[in-house]
């Protein structure tokens, strides 16, 4: 689900999108799954919403990585959700850990003036 272009009509062109996807993953073996990233010359902020739909006490845990690092303490496991807001957003990813298959449903939105 994609809200894009949310425009506002002032002169500072102020953009609001907003994202959402569920992806299902195993055990990643550290190896960060990319969700979104940007390429653009823009300063992004954003609010991610991770949320963790897989079996409790089976399937792997979430952790976000912004901007290529790991944001410390943001593991998500199943049945939990979690949320951060991040000024300069470059990049969002996931690395699982556990045993078996989790449905991740992450959720963001992308803030910015051009």
């Amino acid at each position: 689900m994609a809200n894009l272009g949310g425009f506002s009509n002032n002169p500072l062109n102020v953009i609001s999108d907003s994202v959402s996807c569920t992806i299902e993953l195993g055990d990643t073996n550290g190896a960060a799954t990319t969700i979104w990233q940007d390429d653009t010359p823009f300063v992004i902020n954003g609010t991610i919403v991770v949320e963790n739909t897989g079996t409790i006490g089976v399937s792997p845990k979430a952790a976000l990585h912004v901007n290529g690092a790991a944001i410390r303490g943001f593991v998500v496991a199943p049945g939990e959700c979690r949320s951060i807001t991040v000024n300069d957003l470059r990049s969002i990813s996931i690395v699982a850990a556990g045993t078996g298959t989790a449905k991740i449903k992450i959720s963001f939105s992308l803030n910015y003036r051009f």
